[in-house]
């Protein structure tokens, strides 16, 4: 690390070299060579992530206990302080279900048995989720089954389409009209020349037949033996 004195000054990365600010001074060091990879799976960082998935599950206990505080009470503050707290529990060997317990009693127990007392509901930050019925099918297909513009769709292009029931512009349904089309026509070529060969075919059989019929009958008998 050496101390950029000007006369200019720069916060970016060139090359090599890294640029920053610290303190009201300007620095320079060498590009470090950390990545990501590294950090995830190198031995040396076994720690690092142990530690950063200890944060991970105090910062949600954290969350959750901060949501069950009265919101004319509770600042933000207090979040992060109650992060630090379950961390300590954590490094005490305690597990996270400890831990959320002691910190509910320390903060939250407090209000459930003042409502208790006074009867006074306390409007807290945890959200009542509604239940929701499970669903038999999928909204895309009950909307295509539903709209009349998507069953005019399905009837233009097929049932089994694989589009959505929302990309029935005009341009979209023009390009599949022709391509239904074109591949209609190549059916009925395709058909048309299979008819056309078995034709051909049954029209030299008739032929040979009457070629057959036209000799006589000595050498008809050889030909049919052999």
């Amino acid at each position: 690390m050496a101390e950029v004195l000007g006369p200019l000054f720069f916060e970016c990365t060139w090359d090599d070299l890294t640029f920053y600010k610290m303190e009201g001074r300007y620095f320079v060091r060498k590009k470090s060579r950390l990545t990501r990879e590294k950090v995830l799976h190198h031995p040396a960082f076994a720690k690092t992530r142990f530690y950063a998935n200890r944060l991970a599950v105090a910062s949600k206990i954290a969350a959750a206990i901060y949501s069950d505080l009265p919101l004319h009470w509770r600042q933000f503050w207090m979040y992060r302080d109650f992060t630090g707290e379950a961390i300590n529990r954590l490094n005490q060997e305690a597990t996270p279900q400890e831990a959320y317990d002691y910190l509910w009693k320390t903060y939250v127990e407090y209000w459930v048995l003042y409502q208790q007392a006074t009867g006074i509901p306390l409007q807290t930050g945890r959200k009542q989720q509604p239940v929701k019925r499970p669903k038999d099918y999928k909204t895309r297909l009950k909307h295509r089954n539903s709209n009349p513009k998507c069953c005019r769709y399905r009837r233009l292009i097929g049932r089994n389409h694989w589009k959505s029931s929302y990309d029935n512009t005009a341009e979209l349904l023009e390009k599949e009209r022709k391509r239904q089309a074109r591949e209609k026509k190549l059916r009925w070529l395709e058909d048309q020349h299979r008819k056309g060969r078995y034709k051909a075919q049954e029209e030299r059989w008739r032929k040979m037949q009457a070629k057959l019929l036209e000799l006589p009958p000595e050498i008809r008998l050889i030909l049919q033996s052999a």
